[in-house]
């Protein structure tokens, strides 16, 4: 297994996201996501943040651990919205002076 300093040379090694269009991302997580280990894995990162439960909540309600819980579960919401949303092209259309 790689160490931790390994595994950040490895991100920090990754290409830019500059110039990654919506389209792109979009067409790059259906192909990630679309095979039956792909699904699998989707599934888990969604159910980790609890899409497929209510939110904790505790007595007393702790604020922070509801923060926590509620990011988890903006990032998987974003994660299912790009799988699932084909982003729509911008219309070209110019205004014309008048």
């Amino acid at each position: 297994m790689a160490s931790e300093s390994e595994l950040l040379d490895e991100l920090a090694a990754l290409p830019s996201q500059e110039g990654y269009s919506p389209v792109e991302r979009y067409r790059d997580f259906r192909k990630v996501f679309s095979t039956d280990e792909g699904k699998r894995v989707l599934r888990e990162i969604l159910s980790w943040g609890r899409l497929f439960r209510a939110p904790i909540l505790g007595k007393p309600i702790d604020p922070y651990a509801m923060a926590v819980a509620f990011g988890e579960r903006n990032l998987a919401l974003k994660l299912m919205a790009t799988v699932y949303t084909q982003p729509t092209d911008k219309p070209s259309t110019q205004r014309k002076k008048a």
